[in-house]
């Protein structure tokens, strides 16, 4: 059993990033449970109205194989995390693999089930298949981590190929997304779930490129020790964030000019634009990625002190509050940054949101499972994209608070805890301070604390 980072220790940037690539995937899996109409670019509705073709365009320049790369880059960046914990405790790497390898075959297990009882565009099979060999790459040194995520690169690049020329194929939704009841919806799912683990290991080898990326970040405490990375991280925002918008300008324009291919129907021509849009995306989920952790230094920092460490710079992942913290010391520290102002509660919202990540992303699929089928509310045919994100925003924001009580309780979400039992791993439990006498003084100093 391998000891777990107490949530207090926890890195603000990554957690940030992740609640914020939540709604993203969540706005992106809309593809997945629309139905009825003809698909065009990136798989929207070809007769869309004015505010649906609105939001269409805001989530091509934003969203669209911009979430998921994110995703999977923190997904690379939290092996990195746990390789570099592995490196710190002398552990072996045969021991650190195996604990990789059962850490992985519980997520698939989970990944598994989501796509056949919930929804077909799950991602987690894909993570967990992947995920083992980014594991077992960085095991092998830094070089062969890089070369791996340049060398896989055009695997990502396939998938943004086959958005931009979807709409020449006359498809009008997912089969699973129109099935007349649950039991149909599971039996069409069922076969493409185990298709697609059978198939994992080639047709998801594109997300190996933003895995072994996080990874190399991880390395470094990139997204973690923001003091000392803080110039690289601003450019890495301003630039990747720029290149991710204007990458996707040009088959955002085919989606707005020329939804029917009327005039642009050349597959060569849009499968580049496809391209293009997705490996832009990979920038612009590195820029994210950079932008969150400046904001949770500025907004949401850590409650625990840093101390330089052997990693470079950052304490060690499983730091805590050292037992000479009394609340008399703690009240005379300065409130964090943002402590009272409403950005700050938000970010740390966010940040909440994306610790107990796993959990949120299947809870929206159970939301959407709720929403659009025609055997539950039936929303899937009669609302466009418009209509269908304001009900996933809402969902997301409607995770918010919970998640905030779960980080304040020191409570991780439940599907982590499913998680953490069956890999393996635990928690220390942070030593309880003394009662101190009933005074003014002391009632002061519990006061601080808060």
């Amino acid at each position: 059993m391998t000891v777990s980072v107490p949530l207090g220790a926890r890195a603000g940037g990554p957690d940030l990033a992740r609640g914020i690539a939540l709604l993203g995937i969540a706005l992106a899996n809309l593809v997945g449970w629309l139905h009825g109409s003809a698909w065009t670019a990136l798989l929207k509705q070809q007769d869309a109205s004015a505010a649906d073709r609105v939001v269409d365009v805001l989530l091509a320049l934003l969203v669209d194989n911009r979430g998921f790369p994110l995703f999977a880059l923190l997904f690379g960046y939290g092996i990195g995390i746990l390789r570099r914990r592995s490196l710190e405790r002398g552990e072996r790497t045969g021991r650190f693999l195996r604990r990789m390898l059962r850490r992985f075959a519980v997520l698939l297990a989970i990944g598994l089930a989501h796509a056949i009882l919930l929804f077909s565009g799950d991602i987690l099979v894909g993570y967990a298949v992947i995920g083992m060999l980014c594991a077992l790459l960085m095991t092998r040194g830094r070089v062969v981590l890089a070369a791996a995520a340049i060398v896989t690169l055009p695997a990502l690049g396939v998938w943004g190929w086959v958005d931009g020329t979807v709409g020449l194929g006359g498809g009008s939704g997912y089969a699973a997304a129109s099935a007349a009841d649950y039991l149909a919806g599971v039996g069409i799912r069922a076969p493409d779930a185990l298709h697609g683990l059978l198939l994992a290991p080639i047709e998801e080898i594109g997300l190996l490129s933003p895995m072994a990326l996080g990874a190399l970040m991880a390395r470094g405490a990139l997204l973690e020790d923001v003091p000392a990375h803080r110039r690289r991280l601003g450019r890495l925002a301003r630039w990747g964030l720029a290149i991710g918008l204007v990458g996707a300008v040009p088959l955002t324009a085919v989606l707005v000019l020329d939804p029917a291919h009327a005039r642009l129907d050349v597959e060569v021509v849009l499968g580049i634009l496809g391209v293009l849009h997705q490996v832009s995306g990979l920038a612009g989920a590195v820029g994210l990625a950079a932008g969150a952790a400046l904001l949770a230094a500025r907004w949401g920092p850590r409650p625990a002190a840093r101390a330089p460490g052997a990693d470079g710079g950052l304490a060690s992942a499983t730091a805590t509050a050292t037992p000479t913290d009394t609340p008399t010391a703690t009240a005379a520290a300065p409130p964090p940054a943002g402590a009272r102002d409403p950005l700050g509660a938000a970010v740390r919202a966010v940040e909440a949101l994306g610790a107990v990540s796993l959990s949120a992303y299947l809870a929206q699929s159970v939301l959407c499972l709720l929403l659009f089928p025609p055997y539950t509310l039936d929303l899937g045919a009669p609302l466009g994209s418009a209509g269908a994100a304001a009900l996933v925003l809402a969902g997301w924001l409607l995770m918010l608070p919970p998640a905030v009580l779960l980080r304040r309780s020191g409570r991780r979400g439940p599907m982590e805890h499913v998680l953490r039992a069956l890999a393996g791993s635990s928690t220390p439990r942070t030593p309880r301070t003394p009662r101190t006498p009933r005074t003014a003084d002391a009632h002061r100093a519990r006061g601080g604390t808060r």
